[in-house]
């Protein structure tokens, strides 16, 4: 269970304060919410990559409040895939799941680096692939094995769509969704459809505000209206988030 009580983040200044939540595995949370609203500072600091301004970060009753090291023997976080993000020198698929894994002093086996490479969705021909030539679909596939080899048992995903071509899109979702019934699938989304189906809850975020509970409650258009004003449109009674990244 990850338990946040009185979280207020930011940097200077608070942009949310009193945040309360409770999450427990497995299930999978969606955080939504207008740009620049704090979603990225919220998995960074329940994470513990930041520290809050207020208010403390609990995983399974251990306080990992902005501590990096603690925090990450229960979490691994996966960073949002930019255009640039590519490393400047020649690495494989393969040596980048295993380099990854000996920085952190974590050993695995070959049987688990393919069996997660299987689970992504990466064919045996990319493995000797440099990972400066996979598409931004491929390279968050990639990104999402290395955390898989972590063996966290709570994965946080920062927009794992942004970037990303339509049919690696579809591959993600199903890989997340999976994954959501054994562990504990944090991400923040700018098209809360793709995850809906196996969604156990949504943190909604606005400008100084929070909202939290099953996707019942948080997509209801008196809610959506409060966050993303008229970005929220109504057709044949399905509600339409115009929110594009």
């Amino acid at each position: 269970m990850l338990v946040v009580k009185d979280l207020s983040i930011g940097y200077d200044r608070p942009l949310i304060k009193g945040i309360q939540l409770e999450l427990t595995s497995p299930g999978l949370t969606q955080v939504i919410g207008p740009n620049g609203v704090g979603k990225t500072t919220l998995l960074k600091t329940l994470s513990g990559l930041l520290k809050p301004l207020e208010g403390r970060v609990f995983i399974e009753g251990i306080d990992v409040t902005g501590n990096p090291k603690l925090a990450g023997k229960y979490i691994s976080f996966t960073p949002q895939l930019t255009n640039n993000q590519v490393n400047d020198y020649p690495i494989t698929v393969w040596e980048f799941l295993n380099y990854g894994l000996e920085l952190r002093g974590i050993k695995s086996s070959r049987d688990e680096v393919i069996e997660v490479l299987d689970i992504v969705g990466i064919d045996k021909k990319f493995w000797d692939v440099d990972v400066r030539k996979l598409s931004g679909g491929y390279r968050q596939r990639v990104n999402i094995a290395r955390a898989l080899l972590s063996r966290s048992p709570i994965l946080v995903l920062d927009e794992p769509f942004s970037n990303v071509d339509m049919v690696s899109r579809s591959h993600i979702a199903k890989v997340l969704l999976k994954l959501s019934k054994e562990k504990l699938i944090i991400v923040s989304m700018h098209d809360p459809t793709l995850l809906l189906e196996g969604t156990t809850n949504i943190i909604i975020l606005g400008y100084g505000k929070y909202a939290f509970g099953d996707p019942l409650k948080i997509l209801n258009l008196d809610i959506l209206k409060q966050f993303y004003g008229d970005s929220v449109i109504v057709v044949d009674r399905c509600k339409h988030i115009i929110d594009v990244h």
